[in-house]
């Protein structure tokens, strides 16, 4: 599936990469859209989703994991 980013989705991980300098900044392509994430030092230090209609997607709280 080829992802086009939105100017809004550029953005918002151009804000990403600045609130994490020398972060590792990496993708995943999912079913509905992509995960963007920053790493440091093999952590995640944020993410965000994109779906597939161009939209940041609003984060939501987890469950405790089972």
């Amino acid at each position: 599936m080829a992802v086009e980013l939105t100017t809004t989705q550029a953005r918002a991980i151009a804000h990403l990469r600045w609130r994490h300098p020398g972060a590792e900044v990496r993708t995943h392509e999912v079913v509905w859209g992509l995960i963007v994430e920053a790493r440091h030092e093999g952590h995640v230090s944020e993410v965000i989703a994109f779906d597939a209609a161009g939209q940041i997607v609003p984060e939501r709280r987890l469950g405790a994991a089972a």
